[in-house]
């Protein structure tokens, strides 16, 4: 097990990790689970801007089969 450095600061703490622990990501979870205190990080709330404009499927395996005829449906 690698062990951290806790680091008091007036009110907060402040972890230091080691280097095969290191986070990609700024902003953390933190919850209880038990006794252990797990830090998570979290995914972001939107996609990054253009991501979408930047997929392009044009492999023929993505190729949508034929839906067939919808079935006739009685107006109310």
């Amino acid at each position: 097990m690698e062990t951290a450095t806790v680091i008091r600061e007036g009110e907060f703490q402040t972890v230091r990790l080691p280097k095969g622990f290191h986070l990609s990501t700024p902003t953390v979870g933190v919850r209880h689970e038990g006794e252990a205190i797990v830090l998570e990080p979290l995914r972001p709330a939107a996609w990054p801007e253009g991501f979408f404009d930047s997929i392009h499927i044009t492999d023929p395996a993505f190729v949508r089969p034929d839906q067939g005829q919808l079935p006739l449906v009685k107006s109310l």
